[in-house]
């Protein structure tokens, strides 16, 4: 027996949650015709299956919490279909208030799990992967108390 489209979405979003986007390209990729998904989509909205803003705060806390820095969660978000002032919105409230270089500072907490970096070098590691996680050189580098001479080139306004 054949699945209907919203089978097929229930299954996809059974598995975890999901934007509307990501669930219109699953379908697309299924092979879904688009009246096919835009009445599915619309019939999943109407249950109350999909919801891009409860999906990008879930995502928002998780990110955060593992490092992200708000401006690379805001691009990961919008990647997946979520508008941008509802994206803007979860990172608001994912980051708790707390500035841009607090958050660096939090992640890289977070990451040496209580101890110290070894030397220069490994400051130099946690620099790239802290850049790396979205956080502007600068806050990354006064998280580590190094001194930072260079720019923060960035394209966010």
């Amino acid at each position: 027996m054949a699945q209907t489209p919203f089978d097929k979405a229930v299954r996809l979003l059974a598995q975890r949650a999901r934007t509307a986007a990501e669930v219109d390209r699953a379908l697309e990729k299924a092979g879904v015709d688009a009246e096919a998904r835009e009445s599915t989509l619309a019939r999943l909205r109407e249950l109350g299956y999909i919801s891009d803003r409860e999906v990008a705060r879930a995502r928002a806390h998780t990110r955060i919490g593992h490092g992200d820095a708000p401006r690379l969660l805001l691009r990961k978000l919008e990647a997946q279909g979520v508008e941008a002032s509802e994206a803007r919105e979860a990172a608001a409230e994912a980051a708790q208030g707390a500035g841009e270089e607090e958050l660096a500072l939090r992640a890289l907490q977070r990451r040496l799990r209580g101890r110290e970096p070894e030397d220069m070098r490994e400051k130099q590691r946690l620099l790239r992967w802290l850049s790396a996680n979205g956080h502007r050189p600068s806050a990354a580098a006064k998280a580590l108390g190094i001194e930072w001479e260079g720019h923060d080139e960035t394209d966010d306004p």
